[in-house]
């Protein structure tokens, strides 16, 4: 991907700013972003995602912000350190299941470190696995949690050993 077409992604689907805009500022007709939006589709929809998780969770800081946000941290679960892949590795090798694998488990999702503050500041927003965040519930801050952090990565790690 150019950092033209990098601009350009940013620009649609970040900022959803219009196409005549874009054309201007990137100084290319509209014919060649048409022809980016269809070959950058992939792209497009990893960020409509998480545009749907911003608005799903009501985040009150930008769009803009959010995603930088989400780009910028690792994708490990705050409380007990297993990432997206080593999920799936579970997942593949039989070592972990779950009734709802069709709608949650197979990606981290967000959670709030202190539970009675919203969606809307970042040093209260980590990532965590679904077993820690279905665990977690509203009840415990993050500090309480992380103690069942430590007990749920042992168990993690006796099931990569099988």
């Amino acid at each position: 991907m150019t950092d033209q077409q990098k601009e350009f992604l940013h620009l649609c689907v970040v900022e959803q700013t219009d196409y005549k805009t874009i054309a201007q500022k990137l100084n290319v007709p509209n014919s060649t972003l048409t022809k980016w939006y269809e070959e950058l589709k992939e792209d497009r929809l990893k960020i409509a995602e998480i545009r749907n998780l911003w608005t799903r969770k009501k985040i009150k800081m930008s769009f803009g912000d959010f995603y930088k946000w989400y780009l910028s941290h690792e994708r490990k679960c705050f409380y007990c350190d297993i990432t997206e892949q080593e999920i799936k590795q579970l997942l593949d090798s039989g070592h972990l299941a779950t009734k709802r694998i069709a709608t949650r488990g197979r990606k981290l999702e967000l959670d709030r470190k202190q539970p009675d503050l919203e969606y809307d500041n970042f040093d209260n927003i980590v990532f965590a696995c679904y077993w820690c965040n279905n665990a977690k519930t509203d009840t415990f801050t993050d500090e309480e949690f992380k103690k069942v952090g430590k007990v749920f990565k042992e168990i993690w790690k006796i099931r990569f050993e099988k």
